[in-house]
């Protein structure tokens, strides 16, 4: 809203939401509400990117003029930024400047071409690596400058958020220095220095010394061409010009050079100025023209100015006015699924405790961002994801018994997050009662749960949004006529990728993540920048099939948690002068690790038997003994320790069999697996064969082929008892 000549508020929209038509016409209601309140101009100017015909332009000005006694005027932003020198636009484009005034000078309007460039620049991993490449570098070369090649790793952080103006400064730079760590390429003191590792120096040296002669010969030879035509061109005018050059095209083509190369159209104007600049210290044109061949031949020869140029291009994009007010926009809209609530519902209750578990700790970083960046970003879920999160908490409880009985250390711990998380807290010191009253520290009443089936999704709710989350309600897109049609076409492309065993989904995770996807992309209002949250691939294999073919649908950005963390501390990003060097350029590289994991044996054993039964005690602590005797088997073979908590072929055994019999593949159901399983004798069976599949994995580091068929005769012999 600004002001007019006549001091009136004078209401402006600019959208880029496809959805345009219904959120104009709630627009109409509540300007006309400002004007009989407020006093407001009966002027409304709205902005729109898509999403409008010219038919439906005049019927809505018709509309406005009649039911509201509103001035409307619509204007589209692609074709204002496009055509915006021209002489009909003239009317938009005083608008924009009375209203907007000096903000356009800070804030510009983008077209699509430099929304995709900024997104490209913001977003995209190519960049975002390019970002980590120039921090990781700049670390080593500073460590390399020091005494001894150490460095107090506090000075580093310092010393890094002053050159690139990084914004979640501390914890962002110890993730860059213990990745450096695990890559070998420091070492630490054990207190706050580190240290570069030999190898890691004399590859640094063998760099910087190639660096060096590579620019020496550059400018040796650039020097020798400027002797040998004899003419009055300092090197550094040359440098610089040859660097526009390349921060413009990647190689220049010399058989195209010729007499009419400098009045070409096709020709980048910044080869156009250095042709220019060479011709203007040439009395002969052909001569000039020799000389650009050589020096251009030299360029080709020798990559000293491709690489410096290309890290020029790189701060000019980084460092540009445009790309940084594209990165002040606020309240980015963040969703968080199921999975990350799990993590962050912990951080809140534990946000200090020093639990070393990845996920975790994320987590508690994301928390601390919540609670401490109110401007970047709004936080979000769905209701439906705290029905999950329920769920969880539910699965939590169901595991009181088992941990009382104490086989969870020799079961290797549990899938289950909370029970691991009390786990830590009680050895930490931090809780020192029962793993029921650690869930009711929460603020969770068991007794509730068990008597108000609401009573723990309401309780998740209230507490999110105590703590700056937003709870969405959702649409019933599955049901609704308008919308059915559209929500089919997700869901089946989530069947597809959910029929891989590796997801190995339930049919109400499947609608909650269709209706998800549902509301991001028809969800009635602007957002910007929509982004997902999540530890889920097949989230990305969703986007990946589902996106290229409904091109029209409102896009959206999709984060690991923690390259979401990364990506908030490299928003503000700037290359400044020192760290742009020619060394840094040199150094440049990247080093990826990808890391799997495991399902835990006692949650999918707390899905089999009831746990609290004779049977249920009897087959957890046979699958114990299986477990600790394959344990003591492999030390006394391998001579080497190997922790109980790490994954066991009897954990992968038994998640293989629930995954087997939740599929179509047996002629059996689970239900058939359990009952089985609930019999004293096929009890004893069923460890035998574990034991036996346990031995041979052993020896061959394989299962048997046999192993599936033979837990269903198994079941074929229960059912004939």
């Amino acid at each position: 809203i600004f002001l007019n000549k006549k001091n009136k508020k004078i209401p402006i929209q600019l959208t880029v939401d496809k959805n345009v038509l219904p959120k104009l016409e709630k627009d109409l209601i509540k300007i006309n509400k400002l004007i009989e309140d407020y006093e407001y101009s009966d002027n409304f100017y709205f902005y729109y990117s898509r999403g409008i015909s010219e038919t439906k332009i005049n019927l809505l000005r018709e509309k406005a003029r009649k039911d509201f006694s509103i001035n409307l005027e619509i204007f589209d932003n692609k074709r204002i930024a496009s055509n915006l020198l021209k002489p009909e636009y003239f009317l938009a484009r005083e608008k924009l400047k009375e209203f907007l005034g000096e903000i356009l000078n800070e804030d510009q309007i983008y077209d699509e071409k430099d929304k995709l460039y900024s997104d490209f620049l913001l977003y995209g991993n190519q960049s975002h690596e390019l970002k980590e490449m120039f921090l990781n570098s700049f670390i080593l070369n500073e460590l390399y400058k020091c005494k001894d090649y150490t460095s107090n790793k506090n000075i580093l952080r310092e010393k890094a958020n002053l050159e690139f103006n990084l914004s979640s400064k501390d914890t962002y730079c110890d993730r860059l220095i213990n990745h450096l760590l695990s890559s070998n390429k420091i070492i630490s003191d054990g207190s706050v220095n580190v240290k570069l590792t030999d190898d890691e120096r004399e590859k640094i040296k063998s760099i910087k010394e190639n660096s060096n002669l590579l620019e020496r010969d550059f400018l040796t030879s650039l020097q020798k061409l400027i002797v040998k035509y004899d003419i009055n061109i300092e090197l550094k005018d040359i440098l610089d010009k040859l660097n526009d050059v390349y921060q413009e095209v990647s190689e220049v083509d010399v058989k195209e050079i010729n007499e009419e190369f400098e009045s070409a159209d096709d020709v980048k104007n910044s080869i156009k100025e250095l042709y220019k600049y060479i011709n203007t210290h040439f009395e002969d044109k052909k001569e000039a023209h020799k000389f650009i061949i050589e020096v251009f031949n030299l360029c080709s020869e020798n990559n000293f100015i491709h690489k410096i140029s290309a890290g020029k291009l790189f701060k000019k994009l980084i460092n540009s006015s445009e790309f940084g007010a594209y990165t002040r926009r606020l309240k980015k809209e963040v969703f968080l699924d199921t999975p990350v609530l799990i993590f962050l519902l912990m951080a809140m209750h534990e946000p200090h405790l020093d639990y070393n578990n990845y996920k975790f700790k994320i987590a508690q970083e994301l928390f601390h961002l919540i609670q401490n960046d109110k401007e970047t970003a709004v936080y979000n879920t769905t209701e439906h994801y705290i029905k999950e999160l329920a769920d969880h908490i539910n699965n939590a409880i169901r595991l009181i018994p088992i941990e009382e009985l104490g086989l969870f250390k020799s079961l290797g711990g549990t899938n289950n997050e909370i029970l691991n998380l009390y786990f830590k807290s009680k050895s930490e010191g931090h809780f020192e009662g029962s793993f029921s009253s650690y869930i009711e520290s929460f603020g969770i009443s068991i007794i509730q749960v068990s008597k108000n089936e609401n009573y723990l999704e309401q309780y998740l709710i209230n507490n999110f949004k105590v703590n700056g989350i937003n709870v969405d309600e959702v649409f019933k897109y599955d049901t609704n006529y308008k919308t059915k049609k559209d929500y089919e076409k997700i869901e089946k492309t989530l069947m597809e990728i959910y029929s891989d065993e590796t997801y190995n989904r339930k049919s109400r995770s499947l609608r909650f993540d269709a209706l998800f996807f549902m509301h991001i992309y028809y969800l009635q209002e602007d957002l910007i920048d929509p982004t997902i949250l999540t530890w889920d691939n097949s989230f990305i294999e969703f986007r990946k099939r589902f996106q290229p073919k409904n091109p029209t649908l409102r896009y959206w950005h999709l984060f690991r948690p923690g390259k979401f963390l990364d990506h908030i501390s490299l928003i503000k990003f700037k290359i400044n002068g020192s760290s742009i060097s020619n060394e840094i350029l040199s150094i440049i590289d990247t080093d990826f690790e990808v890391v799997k994991g495991v399902k835990k044996l006692a949650d999918i054993l707390s899905n089999i038997v009831d746990l609290k039964t004779e049977t249920g005690t009897r087959l957890t602590k046979g699958l114990s003994d299986i477990r600790d005797e394959y344990i003591y088997k492999i030390n006394k073979i391998e001579n080497q320790e190997v922790e109980p908590e790490l994954t066991q072929p009897i954990d992968e055994l038994v998640s293989n069999l629930v995954t087997y019999y939740s599929s179509d593949k047996s002629e059996f159901k689970f239900e058939d697996f359990t009952s089985a399983l609930n019999n004293q004798l096929i009890i004893s069976k069923f460890l035998v064969l574990l034991n036996k599949e346990s031995e041979n994995y052993l020896k061959s580091r394989e299962f048997s082929l046999t192993y599936k068929s033979n837990v269903d005769n198994l079941i074929k012999e229960f059912k004939q008892i």
